[in-house]
């Protein structure tokens, strides 16, 4: 090969190598963002699960079981079927909360259940007391708090005795439940 070659070859890598430079140079002023959104398709989804969250002293908080979950990525929502909430206060149940759907908001903190909404407490058998069973058809629960509210229609049952309301509020911890409007009341006299 003559000098001419060799001379044109080396010009030609110079060349290259000062064009790439100012490439890669200009790429890294100007990045090229991409503003695309993610697609609403699950990332993983669970079959028949049960979870268990502790709290900050290692005792169970409350545990979920549901038939499946899907988690989306694009806003970090799960979809829960058949889900079912259990509470627990000093590592016994206290609350329950089953739906025909859930899905899970805000890191896990909020459960909006729909379809069919059970809230039942659960009493311990020593007290004399039955339990309340509130139905709906919706409600929201903050699970860090252990409370429960919502808008619709609800009816609470307590053995014999029953209310309907539009709306309410449910401190799960101190087992009170505020009813927003529209309340309507029965209630069966003890016999003597």
């Amino acid at each position: 090969m003559s000098k001419l070659h060799y001379l044109t070859a080396l010009l030609l890598i110079i060349l290259l190598a000062v064009v790439s430079g100012w490439v890669f140079e200009s790429i890294e002023q100007n990045p090229i963002l991409t503003t695309k959104k993610l697609r609403h398709d699950p990332d993983y989804f669970l079959k028949d699960f049960t979870a268990t969250t502790m709290d900050k002293t290692g005792k169970p908080a409350y545990q979920v079981k549901a038939h499946y979950l899907e988690h989306f990525p694009d806003d970090d929502r799960m979809k829960l079927q058949q889900p079912v909430f259990s509470f627990y206060e000093n590592n016994i149940k206290s609350w329950t909360a089953q739906a025909n759907e859930a899905v899970i908001l805000q890191k896990s903190e909020i459960v909006h259940l729909k379809g069919k909404v059970v809230l039942k407490q659960i009493v311990s058998s020593n007290i004399n007391t039955p339990p309340m069973i509130l139905t709906a058809e919706q409600l929201t629960i903050e699970l860090e708090r252990n409370l429960a509210h919502t808008k619709s229609k609800i009816k609470l049952i307590q053995g014999n005795n029953s209310i309907q309301a539009i709306g309410m509020r449910a401190d799960m911890n101190k087992n009170k439940i505020e009813f927003l409007s529209k309340t309507r009341s029965h209630y069966v006299l003890p016999a003597k």
